[in-house]
This record gives C-alpha cells, sequence and structure tokens, in this order.
C-alpha cells in the first residue's frame, strides 16, 4: 500500500480514534520502509506496555518507535503524549524485548534509540513529523539537531513536502 493510500484512508470522515491510530501506525512503516528502515515487529506487548514499531535503521540501529496520531491540537501535540511516564513504560518494554529476542540474528544491532513519528490529521494536507531519539522531547530547544522536508511531488496527490523531520539523538 503507497503513503498516499494511507493518507486518503486516514483523512477519511468517520473514522474511528482505533482505526486512526493503526492507520497512523501503517503510514509511519511506509515511511521508514521508503527510507530503508527494516521493521522487525510492530505492537509488541509486555506488561510494561506495547512497542508501535521495532525497525533497524539503515545503520543497523535498533529503533523503538513510539507513534502518535492526532486529528486535533485540543489536547496537545502528538509528541507531548510521549511524557516521562509514557516514555518509562516504554524503556521498560524495550528491555523486555531486548530480552526476549537476545539470541536472534536477523536483530543484530549496533546500538539502540527511540523515535517517536507524530502525525496531525487537519483539513489541510496530513503532515507528519519523524522525530530520531525524542527522550527528552522534540520540544526541548536543545535536543533539536535538524530539520528537513522535501519539496517533491508524490503520486496519487501525496505531497512529501507535507512530511517534516525533526532529528534528535538521544541513545537510552
Amino acid at each position: 500500500m503507497e503513503l498516499a493510500d494511507v493518507e486518503r484512508q486516514i483523512r477519511a470522515k468517520g473514522v474511528s480514534s482505533r482505526e486512526l491510530g493503526r492507520l497512523g501506525e501503517d503510514y509511519a512503516c511506509q515511511w521508514l520502509r521508503q527510507r530503508n528502515w527494516r521493521i522487525l515487529s510492530r505492537n509488541w506487548r509486555s506488561r510494561f506496555g506495547e512497542l508501535d514499531i521495532i525497525a533497524l535503521d539503515p545503520e543497523a540501529t535498533l529503533v523503538f518507535v513510539e507513534v502518535k496520531t492526532r486529528r486535533t491540537g485540543r489536547f496537545g501535540s502528538p509528541e507531548q503524549a510521549v511524557g516521562p511516564r509514557k516514555q518509562t513504560h516504554l524503556r521498560r518494554a524495550a528491555v523486555q524485548w531486548l530480552i526476549s529476542h537476545d539470541r536472534d540474528p536477523s536483530t543484530r544491532h549496533r546500538g539502540t534509540r527511540f523515535d517517536v513519528i507524530s502525525l496531525s490529521v487537519k483539513s489541510d494536507p496530513g503532515r507528519s513529523m519523524h522525530s530520531e531519539g525524542s527522550h527528552p522531547p522534540a520540544s526541548c530547544p536543545a535536543s533539536a539537531e535538524a530539520v528537513r522536508g522535501s519539496n517533491r511531488s508524490g503520486r496519487g496527490g501525496w505531497n512529501p513536502g507535507s512530511v517534516f523531520l525533526r532529528h534528535t539523538r538521544e541513545a537510552f
């Protein structure tokens, strides 16, 4: 499924919050795959909570990706939903994942990191932001290293220029 197809589904009226979250994760996985990431697992659960996406980036860093999708900013930006308490749960779940996959050769990696992908769905074209290593939150001015965007036209009305990437690196 193409990013444009997932975006159309996300923007459709009547999509439940649960379905919106699933579609946001689908969108994030497609976006990462286009950037040569290998998705190892989705929605992995432990007693500490769920890890949305576990992937290897092109440099073989193991990345635990939290995906937040919002229709409005009424409750703050999507990435603001990943506060200290949520970060603690994600770290504990990640440790459990690492323990359970210790001997799996397909998960060999050169380090670990937490990323957040936040999608804001509004009446204008959807926007996504991929914040690498966003613990501490990307809203902390010292944590933002770069902001990049693309202005190429996409297929099916999707515009990659609506995808903004904020890059912060903070290994746990």
